[in-house]
């Protein structure tokens, strides 16, 4: 008995005829019985009987179908599910990370992603943070991990992480006395923070407009380790995020947390505005759900 023969005898009982269902099978009526007789031999049972009326089921016949139907949907809910996790070796998927953001998730959640689903094709690279959402809208990555804010109405978006931001200031600065620290104290300081390609830049000088003056900009960098040791130097003040703080301890730099709560830097998820996520990317993005509420 096999699956084919199953959904041949449940063709002829819906035609209630072996000429109707070779013609909706496709096959010839000698191949139909041929296959039906191979059933009955092999359930030692014969499932139909001939009446006047028509083609009619024995009570072997009846069993069969009813239990017939459940099997070959089963069986198909089966070949659906495999095909499913088959498909997933041809699907690749891309993902971009604004830098910094891997170290404030986790270095192994790569890793950890590759080993739970070797089948699907991942590929990653970092980028500056606007530059992460032109990759996106570009069509070059399908899937991306960057720093809020967002534009809704370009990209779908969760924030999946909220870190603290801070000020680096040097003790020989009156303000490192203070245990925390407003926009408006920085006034008239020189500022050293990560360049225009990166969210906390804008994010800090809008900050600094919405308490009426323009910050005093002294050096930008792509790395933000540069704030750090410029402000060890006693070069300015700078502004970095808690996880890197923890990181880097310099004896007489203090880590000041702004007053204002809404001065965050936000690990936001993202991918293209009314796009469809493949099923490799719907993977990827509950794991980072899931990844972040662990």
């Amino acid at each position: 008995m096999d699956i084919k023969q199953l959904k041949y005898f449940l063709q002829i009982c819906e035609d209630e005829s072996f000429s109707k269902a070779a013609k909706n099978l496709y096959i010839t009526q000698q191949g139909l019985s041929k296959a039906i007789k191979s059933l009955e031999e092999c359930i030692n049972a014969p499932l139909f009987y001939r009446t006047v009326s028509g083609l009619k089921l024995t009570e072997y016949g009846k069993y069969l179908k009813e239990h017939s139907i459940h099997l070959i949907n089963e069986f198909d809910l089966i070949l659906n599910d495999i095909n499913k996790m088959t498909s997933l070796n041809r699907q690749k998927l891309s993902v971009g990370f604004s830098f910094g953001v891997l170290n404030a998730l986790s270095t192994d959640l790569i890793d950890n992603f590759k080993q739970n689903n070797p089948n699907i094709q991942l590929t990653t690279a970092e980028y500056r943070d606007f530059d992460c959402e032109k990759a996106i809208l570009n069509g070059d990555l399908d899937v991306a991990l960057t720093v809020g804010p967002v534009d809704e109405s370009k990209f779908n978006s969760k924030i999946v992480q909220t870190h603290n931001l801070c000020a680096l200031i040097n003790e020989k600065n009156y303000l490192s006395k203070k245990s925390e620290i407003s926009f408006k104290d920085l006034k008239n300081e020189k500022i050293i923070i990560v360049d225009k390609n990166f969210k906390l830049y804008h994010n800090f000088v809008e900050k600094c407009r919405q308490a009426v003056f323009e910050p005093n900009i002294a050096f930008t960098t792509a790395e933000i380790l540069i704030t750090h040791k410029l402000s060890r130097l006693n070069k300015g003040i700078g502004i970095s995020v808690d996880f890197v703080v923890s990181d880097i301890n310099y004896p007489n730099v203090y880590s000041i947390p702004f007053i204002d709560k809404s001065f965050v830097w936000n690990v936001t998820l993202i991918y293209k505005k009314d796009s469809i996520l493949s099923y490799a990317g719907k993977i990827f993005t509950d794991y980072i759900i899931q990844f972040n509420e662990k």
